[in-house]
Parts: structure tokens; C-alpha cells; sequence
């Protein structure tokens, strides 16, 4: 059976000093284009996950890839 949902792994980058870079993740009808979600979020996007995934585990990868985005 396919996966109802899935997770997107968006960097948020700006070009302005004040505002930090991050990577944010969000869970998404499957459905849905992941590159517009992103581009509508102000961002890139780095991954997509089977929204199957255990949320903890997703939230470990968004953090290994927010520490490798932003050495």
C-alpha cells in the first residue's frame, strides 16, 4: 500500500543578516508537488521521506541535515 503522506526537507536561506537558517520539515499529502511546498515555504528543497516514517526519526534527519547545510 502507498504512503498517504510524506515528509518534505526544506532549507530556509535568506540573504538578510537578522533572519537564521534553518532546515524545516513538514508532512504532506502525497499528492501534493514538493517543489511548490517549498518554493511556497521560501525555501529549497534537500529531501523527500515516506511520510511512514517514525516522526522521531525524521526529526534526527532534519537535524543531520541542518548541521551539514549550515557548517
Amino acid at each position: 500500500m502507498k504512503p498517504t503522506t510524506k515528509w518534505i526537507m526544506v532549507l530556509i536561506a535568506f540573504d538578510d543578516p537578522d533572519l537564521e537558517p534553518r532546515v524545516i520539515k513538514e508532512r504532506l499529502p502525497a499528492r501534493e508537488d514538493e517543489q511548490m511546498a517549498a518554493f511556497l515555504r521560501g525555501g529549497e528543497l534537500l529531501d523527500v521521506i515516506s511520510g511512514d516514517e517514525d516522526p522521531s526519526a525524521v526529526e534526527g534527519y532534519r537535524q543531520e541535515l541542518e548541521r551539514n547545510c549550515l557548517r
